[in-house]
């Protein structure tokens, strides 16, 4: 989805009608790449959110107060506080059809107890504004600085010429992974930026202290004067898509903005470019598009918002129109990061199990290299013996002894007794070291084994709360310090959620099957649930899920025992396999590895089914569409 350039002409202007000559009273970081802005305005405050993401790249008003999410206060944080804390809004320009902001600031250089003195008091804040002040108490004692309120309602100081103003721009570039929010100061040096970009990276530099720059302009159309003439002109492009000739002919024209005009005009988004279209009509409705007044929209496939425009859209279904553009915004990104959130929170528990995974396998090698190291203290000890057994046929000076097609080396300067007691007290000091070395690689592989299944079993989900729970699981077994854990958690660390219990679905032929998800699950299902007789399920060699079908001494039929296959396919590390080996035993065939971490087992497979990873339903497998 576009935060294209018409989108952002319909939220500039939506700026120009509510912050425009506000007051900055708040600025905060609530991503790594995002900034926020409370402006005190027309005698209310207003939320403002950029972000340079580049998946989520966007600019717009929230309805809620911004939260902080990055702690540590940042180079461009600690310039935001200097050249727009406490500023004023005296102007929001964007190049036309381009995706760039500008938001002029001017600052007083006052000091701050001259400015409190100039307050008018309507512009004091009620009782209810400070109420919800008081809510954000636990934060602004944090960082007392980031919270300071301007409530000054006096014009800039910048028209004062006794009164110097700090003046600045903040420049947000909401361009796909190209994005940046920039401050650029009054002489249009950048002063940092969410994102710096290095000559090696591009020929644009971003960089503090250099000229800022407005990105190449694209050499295309207008299409705000676009006419039938210019749309006959694609003909020679040589696209076969009317949408796509639109797109690459005509500045700030999306891929949706092109889909909108075509099918208003023709009927259809997806018509060919040919000599036989009416192209006027493409023409008058790609210029209606930016020109007409704005009707924002939401368009929602069932529950999900899957669109946006500041326009009504009309080929896409459920569209519905929107307060204002800054709402639709919201709604959509709101729902499109709770999803993208999910995924980044699973990347950082994956990368930190990774690395735990990395320090069992360097402890690994170390445990491997003491074994090897004991079979030499066991040469070492032949050897010793070896002298000592063949120490009457050496002679002084002697350097090498031949035994059993050995060669074993002598120190000339020692006895052939010092030699082998040598040897002896080698072994002897070294034994001490060695003990224990095979269980504590036995545990070590142990604790590989289970870390793999945790890793394969959380690469499967997207859910937020199995996420968290494997995230904890993993803390409890060891695997990652308990801070690491508690993204989710409450603020005593305490989980939010309870566990999440292992899915329970029906076959076909209305047996329970139940499949674990992490490996407290593995557990749970394996152990809690399975009784001696039912199907135990896992794909064979490969981490993944435990699945028990229940028998209740009944046969399973080899439709419900493919179906639980299936399953146990589809929640391991080759869901994504064409088809794949899973073993089959009876549950009393199944133990739980001694001293290892929930889930591992070994069982004895009595066969196996070579299936392909079925994924779970809500009804029964014969009642859902083929």
């Amino acid at each position: 989805m576009y935060f294209d350039a018409l989108t952002l002409t319909a939220v500039a202007d939506e700026l120009r009608a509510t912050i425009l000559g506000g007051r900055v009273q708040r600025v905060l970081l609530p991503g790594p790449l995002s900034i926020g802005l409370e402006v005190y305005a027309q005698r209310q405050r207003y939320q403002l959110l950029a972000s340079a993401d580049p998946q989520v790249a966007r600019v717009h008003l929230v309805r809620a107060r911004l939260s902080r999410g990055v702690e540590q206060a940042t180079p461009l944080l600690l310039l935001l506080r200097k050249y727009v804390l406490g500023g004023r809004i005296i102007a929001i320009e964007q190049p036309p059809l381009e995706r760039i902001l500008v938001l002029s600031i001017a600052k007083e250089t006052a000091r701050r107890n001259h400015l409190e003195s100039q307050i008018p008091p309507e512009a004091i804040p009620t009782e209810d504004e400070s109420a919800e002040d008081e809510s954000a108490e636990d934060e602004s004692a944090e960082d007392e600085s980031a919270d300071t309120e301007y409530n000054d309602a006096s014009p800039p100081s910048a028209a004062d010429p006794d009164q110097p103003a700090l003046c600045c721009e903040l420049i947000i570039e909401p361009m796909d992974r190209r994005s940046n929010i920039i401050l650029v100061d009054d002489d249009n040096l950048i002063l940092d930026s969410v994102k710096r970009v290095t000559p090696e990276m591009s020929r644009r530099v971003i960089l503090p202290r250099h000229v800022y720059e407005l990105p190449p302009r694209q050499e295309k159309r207008n299409p705000q004067t676009a006419t039938a003439a210019g749309m006959a002109t694609l003909l020679e492009s040589g696209a076969r898509s009317l949408t796509r000739a639109i797109v690459s002919a005509y500045r700030g024209v999306s891929p949706q903005v092109a889909r909108e005009a075509v099918y208003r005009a023709l009927g259809r988004p997806d018509a060919e470019l040919s000599a036989a279209l009416p192209l006027e009509a493409p023409a008058s409705h790609l210029r209606e598009l930016f020109t007409a007044p704005w009707q924002p929209t939401l368009a929602f496939d069932e529950d999900r918002p899957q669109a946006y425009a500041p326009y009504l859209l009309t080929h896409l279904n459920g569209a519905a129109p929107q307060p204002g553009i800054s709402v639709a915004l919201e709604t959509f990104y709101a729902a499109r990061e709770s999803v993208t959130a999910h995924r980044r929170h699973r990347e950082r528990v994956q990368q930190q199990l990774t690395e735990a995974r990395d320090r069992l396998q360097h402890q690994q090698s170390q445990l491997v290299a003491e074994l090897e190291r004991a079979q030499h203290l066991e040469q070492q000890r032949w050897e010793g013996e070896m002298i000592l057994g063949f120490m009457h046929t050496l002679s002084p000076g002697q350097q090498t002894l031949e035994v059993e097609g050995q060669t074993i080396k002598l120190d000339p300067d020692r006895s052939p007794l010092e030699a082998a007691q040598a040897r002896f007290r080698a072994v002897d000091k070294a034994k001490s070291a060695l003990e224990g070395v095979p269980e504590r690689l036995k545990t070590t592989e142990q604790q590989l084994a289970g870390l793999e299944e945790l890793l394969a079993l959380l690469a499967l989900t997207d859910v937020r709360e199995q996420i968290d729970q494997i995230a904890q699981e993993a803390a409890e077994q060891g695997y990652l310090k308990p801070a690491h854990a508690r993204a989710g958690a409450g603020r005593r660390g305490k989980p939010r959620t309870p566990r999440l219990k292992p899915l329970h679905l029906v076959s076909s032929d209305g047996f329970d099957i139940f499949v674990g998800r992490s490996s407290e699950q593995n557990a749970e299902v394996t152990f809690r649930i399975g009784q001696p007789d039912d199907i135990w399920l896992h794909v064979r060699t490969i981490p993944g899920g435990h699945v028990i079908v229940r028998s209740g001494g009944r046969d399973i039929p080899e439709r419900t025992l493919e179906e639980a296959a299936g399953l146990a396919a589809y929640f391991s590390g080759v869901r994504h396999e064409t088809a794949v080996d899973v073993d089959l035993s009876r549950r009393k065939g199944v133990r739980k590895v001694s001293g290892g971490p929930p889930g591992l087992v070994t069982y004895q497979a009595e066969r196996t089914l070579r299936v392909a990873p079925l994924p779970p339903w809500e009804k029964q497998p014969e009642q859902r569409s083929p």
